[in-house]
């Protein structure tokens, strides 16, 4: 990960034990605070932004470098992104997918094979006609005993592998600043941020 993305954030003097409010005992720290009053103002011009899914394998610091054209943007992604832990939120490799899930779960195998919750299909998804886009399905975690009174058209069980593979896999849906405006947002912060 790019090194870069807290220095784009302020320091403020921060007296985290809050004990002697005659003397305290300042810490300099990186003032996250700020991040809401930067998002909000890079969110209020929309029109800067494009859909981008992330590619197998790819970093932030490489995909910042593959359309910015410099590392030191990747704290942009992160940010219009609400990533605040870019480690867990931004999608795994497989080879990290496959480790994460043998170290939660004991084995690739044994998550394929443990359930993690049941799923009722509410409204199944609708194709896309030449008037609309297809409207996704809307599914509902129940409980075991509303799964198994429901009918066997509109139940599923979801297992632990492919919860955890979705849920990765969203991960790789992201926006991105289009190129044209990243300098201007990089100013705009740089004058927040004092």
């Amino acid at each position: 990960m790019s090194s870069e993305f807290f220095s784009n954030y302020p320091r403020i003097a921060y007296d985290i034990s809050g004990s002697n409010s005659v003397a305290p005992n300042y810490t300099v720290a990186v003032n996250l605070l700020i991040r809401n009053k930067l998002r909000t103002a890079v969110e209020d011009d929309v029109t800067n932004f494009y859909p981008y899914v992330v590619p197998e394998g790819m970093r932030p610091d490489v995909l910042s470098y593959q359309y910015y054209g410099d590392t030191i943007y990747t704290w942009t992604i992160f940010l219009v992104n609400n990533i605040v832990d870019p480690y867990w939120e931004w999608p795994l490799s497989y080879k990290d997918f496959k480790e994460y899930v043998s170290d939660k779960y004991g084995s690739v195998e044994t998550a394929q094979s443990q359930i993690h919750h049941y799923e009722y299909t509410a409204r199944a998804r609708a194709e896309k006609t030449g008037t609309s886009d297809p409207v996704p399905a809307y599914k509902l975690e129940i409980d075991y005993q509303t799964y198994t009174e429901t009918d066997v058209t509109e139940r599923e069980i979801i297992y632990s592998y492919g919860y955890e593979k979705d849920l990765n896999e969203s991960k790789r849906e992201i926006q991105m600043i289009d190129a044209e405006y990243i300098q201007s947002v990089q100013d705009e912060a740089r004058g927040l941020f004092r």
